[in-house]
């Protein structure tokens, strides 16, 4: 009988145990954060923690992308569909217009950060989601001032 990556105890053999322990570190956190109040969270993330929201959002495209390289590359069906709706609380984009002073636009095949007014170009990357790291970068140096 095969066992999972959460039973096997891969840490100790694998040459990438930190991956695996790193899953289950992920898995632990997310399982207890979305144990929490829904409701006092957001208050929370809305009460300038913004950066937090970021961080997940990044994160989760970070997860994503690994395991979609996983699953395919061991040609396992994806069951995890991408295209389907994800949860935008109502107003989200609105707020962290209000929240963020900088944006992201597409020009001319790349992303371009840009702060909220004017043209200055803040960074030039090849990827959205370099950007949006960018972005996550600056929000997280705001907050520790």
């Amino acid at each position: 009988m095969k066992k999972t990556i959460s039973e096997c105890g891969c840490e100790q053999r694998e040459d990438n145990y930190m991956f695996f322990q790193n899953l289950k570190t992920i898995q632990h956190a997310v399982t207890e954060l979305l144990q929490m109040d829904p409701a006092h969270v957001d208050k929370l993330l809305s009460n300038g923690h913004a950066w937090a929201v970021d961080h997940i959002a990044t994160s989760a495209d970070d997860v994503e992308e690994v395991y979609h390289f996983i699953t395919t590359s061991m040609g396992r069906e994806d069951k995890y569909n991408s295209q389907q709706p994800q949860f935008v609380p109502v107003g989200f984009q609105n707020h962290l217009k209000q929240v963020m002073g900088e944006r992201i636009e597409h020009r001319d095949g790349k992303w371009v950060v840009k702060p909220k007014t004017g043209d200055h170009v803040l960074g030039t990357h090849p990827t959205k989601k370099a950007a949006m790291k960018q972005l996550a970068a600056i929000e997280i140096s705001k907050h520790k001032k």
